[in-house]
Parts: structure tokens; C-alpha cells; sequence
């Protein structure tokens, strides 16, 4: 099995308690999105009694808080892939081509699973055409 050669085992240990830390944040984050909804629904009654401009306005921040979740809950998935890649043994190995990723990307962003240059490639391919 490839190994990234520039990661010691404690260094290892010590992103995946930064990983772990930072799956419980994104749940807290995930579990405060739905209980606000749910308040929100519970609070909202019969939108007669609203306006034009308050409808715009619960309709705008219904889509953001949405949006929202779904970035959480895709870096979620991330984080993820990271702490199974852990316990692989392929932690700071590219999901795309299996390269080392640079321990200073690991440092700033645990949750890696591509290389710089794998990762603006996918997110141009994400991106609409403008």
C-alpha cells in the first residue's frame, strides 16, 4: 500500500482529532439548521396574515439556510472520506491519482482528499459555465 512519506504517525493522530473535532462541529452546525427550521415552521401560521415583503424575505432566508446545509453536510461527507481514509491507512494520499498531498495542505485543510491542482479541476468542473 502507498504511504505519504512526509507524515509521521503523530502527526496522523493529530489530524484525525482534528478531523473528528470538526465532524462533532458540522453536526452541531447540521442539528442547529434543523431545529431552526422546525421552530421557523412551528412559528410561522397562516402566511395570509403576511406581506409581499416578509414572504420575499422567509422564502430568501429558507433558500440561504438550505444552501447552507447542503455545504455543510457536503463538507461533512468529506471529513468523513478523511477519517475513513485514517483508518485505511491511506490518509494524505489522493483520492484522484493516489499522489502524496503536501503535509502543509494537510496542516491547513485535514479534510484534503485531493491535491491543490485535483481540486481546482474539480471545482471548475462543478462550476456553471458563466
Amino acid at each position: 500500500m502507498a504511504t505519504n512519506k512526509e507524515l509521521d504517525e503523530n502527526f496522523i493522530v493529530q489530524q484525525k482529532e482534528r478531523l473528528e473535532s470538526l465532524r462533532e462541529e458540522l453536526l452541531r452546525v447540521l442539528r442547529g439548521a434543523e431545529e431552526d427550521e422546525r421552530l421557523r415552521g412551528e412559528g410561522e401560521g397562516d402566511f395570509t396574515e403576511h406581506d409581499a415583503g416578509d414572504m420575499s424575505r422567509e422564502i430568501f432566508n429558507r433558500e440561504m439556510d438550505a444552501t447552507i446545509a447542503e455545504q455543510v453536510e457536503q463538507r461533512l461527507e468529506i471529513v468523513n472520506r478523511a477519517l475513513q481514509k485514517v483508518e485505511e491507512g491511506t490518509y494524505g494520499l489522493s483520492d484522484i491519482s493516489g499522489e502524496p498531498i503536501p503535509r502543509g495542505r494537510l496542516e491547513a485543510v485535514p479534510e484534503a482528499i485531493r491535491t491543490v491542482e485535483e481540486q481546482q479541476r474539480f471545482e471548475q468542473e462543478r462550476r456553471p459555465p458563466a
